[in-house]
């Protein structure tokens, strides 16, 4: 082959090496895009909180996101404290969405799965949990739930009925149960807590006046009780309530390093005293608002009662929670 030859192949191949180099540029500025949020962005089908997110990339995911956190969460809500009744309003924890693993969640998400965000709690400055000795007479008002304490030293023939009643309607209860009667009462016991209900303690005698005994005897009564409960269902009470709402310093302060938490009622029925039932239905309605606590006993009439004000209750958009539920720094959905 010539010189000339061998100068015209050489041409040939490099105009058709500039070509091809075109021709690929163009596919790739044509076809990258798509490409790559095929392979690098949201899989099909994704939405995050119902809106369709599939094919973003991470910083458009990023964006979103951001945007979601300036309008989503809540605020700490400090307890407040009551220094004229010595008593406290428990705290409810603040919500800030957590960007970054909310991020993460969509862009790993397989195909056609639907996030929600993640967020995390923020603890307001002040917490129950810095005056464990202050007892708590309601909820945070912000939080839409009251609670029915149901206190027991008797009518165990009335609690069957009262329970069905409960399920019917949905509703939890928080049982303080005094621990010479829970002693008699175990399969009651057991039904109580088969119904998803809560136990308290409320003293292992009715006949005990807390604020005549001291510190040994105190301790003694709440810790025999909650024996007895734990016995009957495996669990310990979280919460005491004195009788008849009697109570001193040395009783709180007894109570606190049981690590027990003392509470009392915002909203009494009155019923031992079988006041009627139009009577105890119109003071509850009319002072009902959230965070109440409902002081009851198993009583004929408070089982009517329930029947009545339980669907009254949640028609005002209020769930019926058991004290714990109530008390705790969490937001109710």
């Amino acid at each position: 082959m010539s010189g000339a030859d061998r100068k015209k192949r050489v041409w040939r191949w490099a105009a058709l090496f500039l070509l091809l180099t075109a021709a690929v540029a163009v596919l790739y500025f044509q076809f990258d895009e798509p490409l790559r949020r095929h392979f690098h962005g949201v899989k099909a089908g994704v939405t995050l909180q119902g809106k369709p997110v599939e094919r973003l990339l991470r910083p458009e995911v990023a964006a979103i996101v951001s945007r979601m956190a300036a309008y989503q969460g809540r605020e700490a809500v400090s307890a407040q404290l009551e220094p004229e009744k010595e008593r406290i309003i428990p705290e409810l924890n603040g919500l800030e969405l957590d960007q970054e693993a909310t991020v993460d969640l969509v862009m790993k998400a397989p195909p056609g799965v639907r996030v929600n965000p993640l967020y995390y709690e923020l603890l307001p400055p002040v917490r129950w949990d810095h005056y464990p000795a202050l007892p708590a007479e309601q909820g945070n008002p912000r939080k839409p739930c009251v609670s029915l304490m149901i206190n027991v030293a008797w009518g165990e023939e009335e609690l069957p009925e009262m329970l069905r009643v409960l399920q019917k309607e949905d509703a939890r209860a928080t049982f303080f149960l005094v621990g010479r009667w829970a002693e008699q009462n175990e399969a009651l016991i057991g039904q109580i807590a088969a119904g998803g209900h809560e136990l308290g303690n409320h003293g292992y005698s009715d006949d005990e006046t807390f604020t005549e005994l001291d510190a040994w005897s105190i301790a003694r009564s709440i810790r025999q009780t909650n024996e007895i409960i734990f016995d009957a269902a495996g669990c310990y009470p979280l919460y005491f309530t004195p009788h008849k709402g009697e109570y001193n310093r040395l009783t709180l302060e007894i109570v606190s390093r049981q690590g027990m938490r003392t509470v009392l009622w915002s909203l009494d029925t009155v019923d031992w005293q079988k006041p009627g039932l139009e009577v105890m239905r119109e003071k509850i309605i009319r002072n009902l608002a959230p965070g109440k606590i409902i002081l009851m006993h198993p009583t004929a009439e408070t089982v009517e009662l329930l029947r009545e004000i339980l669907p009254s209750i949640k028609g005002k958009g209020l769930s019926v929670v058991t004290v714990s539920e109530l008390l705790a720094p969490d937001w109710w959905q």
